[in-house]
């Protein structure tokens, strides 16, 4: 069995919103192409944030039966433009209920999904963020308050990962999944990468970073982390491979 990752799939939802502009040619063919062809059913698959421009459940149905049509167990992580989502884990979870490979989802949770313990949560921009591109497909303004937010559900995320793997019989991979990067290449500490190399997963794979950007985000390991950016410039529209069992 195998775990892959992907962020940031962009998919149009029924407001028909392509990337184009973005240089993003004939997306998400490329991305659908690669996916089929490199992940199995039996594979674990992270969705790592801006999976629909969709901003509310009625427009991002289409989007959610092409994820679901691709192969693999998806996990999925928030992204900052999934307005779609909402708060209420139980409408989510309604709301994913016809498609029987968007098995999971973190939401101040953390989940089991064969060898693997996945914890995480959506973050933000924290304050050591290196100067990056703005726009659209750009970097989200600091925003002290949501840094704090996300820290705390990031905490409770591993707490409940904690949890689970206590209870777990069989030993777990520990894994974290988010969207924004929580280490970036100058490798100053932030509310983030600290609890998360307290934690000590295998790996930790974020998105959010496109085109000029890319390089602001950390990549490799640190304290025993190895840290993978999967957006999907970044990954060349092709899903990461991330760990096998």
């Amino acid at each position: 069995m195998r775990l892959f990752a992907i962020g940031d799939t962009h998919l149009p939802s029924t407001r028909n919103k392509d990337m184009h502009r973005f240089g993003w040619t004939d997306h998400p063919l490329p991305l659908q192409r690669a996916w089929d062809e490199k992940v199995r059913a039996e594979d674990v698959i992270i969705v790592a944030g801006d999976i629909s421009w969709a901003t509310r459940p009625t427009e991002v149905m289409e989007d959610l039966k092409w994820l679901d049509e691709r192969p693999g167990r998806k996990l999925l992580v928030r992204g900052n433009h999934d307005y779609w989502w909402g708060d209420s884990a139980s409408k989510l979870r309604r709301l994913l209920e016809p498609f029987k490979t968007l098995e999971n989802f973190l939401q101040n949770t953390a989940v089991v999904m064969g060898p693997w313990l996945i914890a995480g949560s959506r973050l933000w921009t924290a304050p050591e963020a290196p100067p990056m591109p703005g726009g659209e497909m750009g970097d989200e303004p600091g925003d002290a308050a949501y840094v704090e937010r996300e820290a705390r559900r990031l905490a409770t995320s591993i707490e409940d990962a904690l949890k689970k793997e206590k209870e777990s019989a069989t030993p777990l991979t520990r894994v974290v999944a988010v969207h924004f990067p929580p280490l970036y290449a100058n490798e100053k500490a932030t509310a983030f990468s600290a609890p998360i190399e307290a934690f000590k997963p295998k790996v930790c794979v974020y998105g959010h970073l496109h085109s000029t950007g890319i390089p602001a985000g950390f990549t490799g390991e640190r304290a025993g982390v190895r840290y993978v950016l999967a957006s999907c410039d970044a990954a060349k529209f092709s899903p990461v491979l991330l760990d096998e069992q």
